[in-house]
């Protein structure tokens, strides 16, 4: 999903696609351990997503702090 459609989304939808891709990498690692895998370059996008989307998801948290804080 592309950055900006991501920074839009809820944080309900956020979280259900950070499990998403949790579970995803966690996946990818076992299979990996397994010699399994036949693209070892997935797990590495698969992390680096999972680093963006629980990036997005402090962003949120911070501008929602910072909206709190200034009430």
């Amino acid at each position: 999903m592309e950055l900006e459609k991501l920074r839009k989304l809820s944080l309900t939808d956020l979280a259900k696609e950070i499990t998403k891709t949790t579970a995803l990498v966690t996946q990818l690692k076992s299979e990996t351990a397994m010699h399994r895998v036949k693209n070892w370059s997935r797990l590495r996008e698969a992390r680096r997503y999972l680093s963006r989307l629980l990036t997005i998801k402090r962003e949120q948290e911070i501008i929602k702090t910072l909206g709190n804080e200034s009430r």
